[in-house]
């Protein structure tokens, strides 16, 4: 009879830690999937913020028209023979639009972010309920930015010219030996304007 009360506690103690692991390989799995959402989230945040500031601030500092940047030849009968774009400037602002958004990205490393533990569960009727599971992340990033030509058809002998600036941040989110990169890219449109007149069709997949 012992033996077999002895058997039959040996065995609910391994079903009882069996559990256990179970529940906290459930737990840590579910721990990964939320923190990388939320890791995600904040870098992208993160990221917006810094391209919105550094847009803004260098802009208004260096005010830029597109006829600062854009140049036209003529042929003889009055119809666009060239586009020039006076590369030099546009370096200038996109380098100095880089530093501002670098500059802000500096501005916050740390992350501190608490969740309930219910937030682990797929139950909606537990959300926001348990005790706070704190998580902390470090993040750092930086930016590289790169101009592009645009040409579009915008009605009969209309071409529209735009000048986007394309701002690529990569950001490193740092916790605890793990490290991940997560890339933002917004396209900001720094000078547009309407070609009217003839324009040669090369310039429509001008890139």
């Amino acid at each position: 009879m012992r033996r077999r009360r002895r058997a039959a506690a040996a065995l609910i103690t391994a079903l009882i830690i069996l559990a256990l692991c179970a529940a906290a390989v459930f737990v840590e799995y579910r721990l990964k999937s939320v923190r990388s959402r939320l890791e995600e989230f904040t870098a992208n945040n993160y990221a917006s913020v810094a391209v919105t500031y550094g847009v803004e601030k260098a802009l208004a500092a260096y005010r830029l028209n597109y006829t600062d940047v854009v140049t036209f030849t003529y042929d003889g009968d009055g119809n666009i023979k060239s586009v020039t774009t006076d590369i030099l400037t546009l370096n200038t602002l996109g380098n100095r639009i880089g530093a501002e958004v670098d500059k802000k990205l500096e501005e916050k490393y740390a992350h501190d972010i608490s969740i309930p533990l219910s937030s682990l569960l797929d139950e909606e009727l537990f959300s926001g309920v348990g005790p706070e599971i704190s998580m902390h992340f470090t993040v750092k990033g930086s930016a590289n930015t790169k101009f592009e030509d645009k040409f579009e058809s915008s009605g009969v002998n209309q071409t529209r010219h735009r000048i986007f600036l394309n701002i690529k941040v990569e950001s490193y989110v740092i916790s605890g030996s793990d490290v991940r990169v997560i890339t933002y890219t917004s396209n900001v449109c720094i000078a547009e304007s309407i070609i009217v007149g003839v324009t040669p069709q090369t310039f429509a997949n001008l890139n």
